[in-house]
């Protein structure tokens, strides 16, 4: 991704959150809390003062869709580079401020006891976009024998950790109810779950770029 690119869409990202927010100020203020608190949606009737809070949220999830898209067509393209090609793909580091958008998961604290809904807990995946400042800083790099056995023990490194994060976690959560509640055990679940598709993302790019470095450190004092 271009330099401009990922300014855009950091930016959309900012202006996103922003104009959420604001919906949000808006409707508590001046809108007694409309679709901020609990709304039972079949007696639900629309007015004029909903509309910043319905544009906000759904200029959102377009963002949010457009974004996941984005990202399938990059993974798409990079499987289908050639097999020859020897030099890393090239990103801008400043992709990885995407991560922030990870500490949206902290609003299901707040959405759950007022609405009852886990979904902001999604976004703890997000976190794992912090995993492109890593790749964005070796983009252009050339893949020797070395760099890519760095790649491969960076992968299974990732791998065996998440599983061990998820063994552990699906034994934790399969005893029964968590701290007396099965909405808890289904919070905890999610948060888990998202955290570790996060750590999963990041962590490959993460130890790639120290192994790689390491080794160079070591040539160094060689």
């Amino acid at each position: 991704m271009k330099k401009n690119q990922a300014k855009l869409w950091i930016g959309c990202g900012i202006f996103c959150v922003a104009a959420m927010l604001l919906s949000v100020w808006y409707a508590v203020t001046f809108n007694n809390s409309r679709l901020v608190t609990p709304t039972d949606l079949g007696s639900y009737t629309f007015t004029p003062k909903d509309l910043p809070m319905l544009l906000s949220v759904s200029l959102f999830c377009i963002y949010v869709f457009a974004l996941c898209l984005l990202l399938m067509v990059n993974i798409r393209k990079r499987k289908r580079s050639p097999a020859g090609a020897n030099i890393t793909r090239r990103i801008n580091p400043r992709l990885g401020l995407l991560g922030l958008l990870g500490f949206l998961g902290f609003v299901g604290f707040w959405t759950y006891p007022a609405t009852g809904d886990v979904s902001p807990f999604v976004f703890f995946l997000f976190f794992g976009f912090f995993g492109f400042f890593y790749e964005g800083r070796m983009s252009g790099t050339f893949m020797d024998e070395r760099f890519r056995e760095n790649a491969a023990r960076a992968q299974l490194t990732a791998y065996k950790i998440t599983f061990r994060i998820l063994l552990v976690a699906l034994i934790v959560l399969c005893q029964g109810r968590l701290f007396g509640s099965l909405e808890y055990t289904l919070i905890a679940a999610v948060i888990v779950l998202s955290l570790t598709l996060a750590l999963g993302i990041f962590l490959p790019e993460y130890l790639l770029y120290r192994y790689d470095h390491d080794d160079q450190a070591g040539e160094g004092e060689e």
